[in-house]
């Protein structure tokens, strides 16, 4: 059941990041992978836990993932927006 949260848990909070990323205040979407970052120099430097290949491997894909979600949260807002202003210039 713990599992089954966690999952749930990291679906919102893509889908969070998404959302923020494609608004105009940009930066809003760089809050997930900058706790990303803040949550790898922790376990590095504070924790100082034995740093695997599978650990490596967790946060290089986490940091792909929201990048991408960040870059497609981006560019729909660019879209949106010359939507908006084609539709302006037409009138």
């Amino acid at each position: 059941m713990k599992h089954w949260i966690i999952v749930i848990v990291a679906i919102m909070l893509m889908i969070l990041h998404k959302r923020l990323s494609a608004t105009k205040l940009w930066f809003l979407g760089g809050v997930l992978p900058l706790a990303g970052i803040a949550a790898m120099v922790h376990q590095l430097v504070i924790s100082k836990p034995y740093f695997s290949t599978q650990l490596f491997i967790a946060y290089a894909v986490f940091f792909i993932v929201t990048i991408l979600l960040w870059i497609v949260g981006r560019y729909e807002y660019r879209q949106k927006e010359l939507k908006r202003m084609k539709a302006k210039d037409i009138d």
